[in-house]
């Protein structure tokens, strides 16, 4: 395991909630805007028992381990406190919550519902704005204004949340937008957020994107360094390639850095806690294994009949990983962090005491740290900040050596 880590949680839980107020165009992750609040219900119903099981399936301490919480979506802000606080005393019976994080979406928050999830337990709060800018707005099908987005921000301020992230989105053809990345930073900085997200745009097949042509890889890599340099100057320190924030995210250390999560909740993954039996832990998901559509970007969760509804939460497991798998996938994850992958870890790991040294030699690496895009110290091995929207290329070249 790698040991680095400032917060006191080694593991995490993640709550998928599918439901969305309209579907948009660019979304890949599984959800559906056709229920009934019947449905809703149902779910949640269904979501409790499935955190059951899983809280039931993990060692349980001596005293109480810490551990972060993450409500993702779809819209989990559509619903009122009241659907997470039993959910969040299951998890509190079991654990002291370190960080606890509520997606939400500009369009449909209210101003009270803020209060609500800070006094049930919620003290991380991300917002969906994915722009500021109205022309990129209607072109990602978001509903809401640059306006709304401000009023959002200063609820949860006035509510009491001192972390407040914010989604963006970028890497669109040029003349899409008409408000530059680096003003939106600002704007959003000056309204009391505390970190952004930025992800560029990518096409997926699952989503109604699907054939269009509205992502430019050459302004996602130049909006990219805007970002980075405007996050620097703001005091943003950058916690992994998509994120930048005054403040840690604890929950998000957990996967950059290969700890155990369980996910509940149609469309949610989870990796098990390692055992003796299987060392690198196993990942599962849930939901059936192939998740149809029915209607142009929602997913075909089952809620009519009672038997059926369970499709929504059967657990489908990988096969163990390997030693392999798991040092592909730690390098996959720590090249995006800012100080990389640890010296002592992969020596460690790799049972390889001349390992750094392999790594140096290979050319095109070795090319990297000449230039100044890879750095080496006695501690790590790590991408300069600039060079990390590229880290896919580096991260192949790296497994190579393993």
């Amino acid at each position: 395991m790698i040991s680095h880590l400032i917060q006191k949680s080694r593991i995490g839980i993640y709550l998928h909630i599918p439901f969305c107020p309209h579907i948009c165009p660019y979304c890949d992750f599984v959800k559906t805007s056709q229920f009934s609040k019947k449905d809703v219900n149902a779910f949640f119903s269904e979501l409790s028992l499935q955190l059951d099981y899983f809280l039931n399936q993990l060692p349980s301490p001596i005293s109480k381990d810490h551990a972060t919480v993450y409500f993702g979506g779809g819209t989990p802000g559509l619903f009122e406190a009241s659907f997470y606080q039993p959910l969040l005393n299951k998890i509190r019976e079991k654990y002291i919550l370190e960080e606890v994080t509520l997606e939400t979406n500009p369009l449909t928050n209210i101003e009270r519902r803020f209060f609500n999830y800070l006094n049930v337990g919620f003290d991380r709060i991300t917002l969906g704005a994915q722009s500021l800018c109205p022309t990129t707005l209607k072109t990602l099908g978001r509903k809401h204004s640059k306006e709304t987005i401000i009023k959002n921000i200063k609820w949860a301020q006035k509510a009491g949340f001192k972390n407040i992230q914010v989604d963006l989105i970028y890497g669109l053809k040029k003349e899409i937008r008409t408000l530059n990345v680096e003003d939106e930073i600002q704007q959003l900085f000056d309204a009391g957020a505390t970190g952004i997200s930025a992800y560029a745009l990518s096409i997926e097949k699952r989503t109604l994107f699907a054939n269009s042509d509205f992502a430019c890889d050459e302004n996602a890599a130049n909006e990219y360094l805007q970002i980075l340099n405007k996050c620097k100057s703001l005091g943003f320190k950058q916690l992994e390639t998509s994120n930048f924030s005054k403040l840690e995210t604890r929950h998000n250390h957990i996967y950059w850095h290969g700890l155990p999560y369980i996910g509940v909740g149609t469309g949610a993954h989870g990796l098990l806690p390692p055992t003796d039996q299987f060392p690198y832990g196993i990942r599962y998901r849930i939901g059936e294994e192939k998740i149809k559509s029915f209607a142009p970007g929602n997913d075909e969760l089952i809620f009519s009949q009672q038997d059926q509804r369970m499709k929504n939460f059967s657990i489908h497991y990988d096969p163990p990983r390997t030693k392999k798998e798991y040092l592909e996938e730690m390098i996959f994850t720590l090249l995006r962090t800012p100080r990389g992958i640890p010296i002592k870890w992969l020596i460690k790991m790799t049972q390889n005491e001349n390992i750094i040294q392999q790594v140096s030699d290979q050319p095109k690496i070795k090319r990297g740290i000449m230039e100044g895009k890879i750095i080496l110290d006695k501690e790590s091995i790590f991408l300069l900040d600039e060079e990390k929207i590229r880290g896919d290329l580096w991260i192949s070249e790296f497994i190579t050596l393993i």
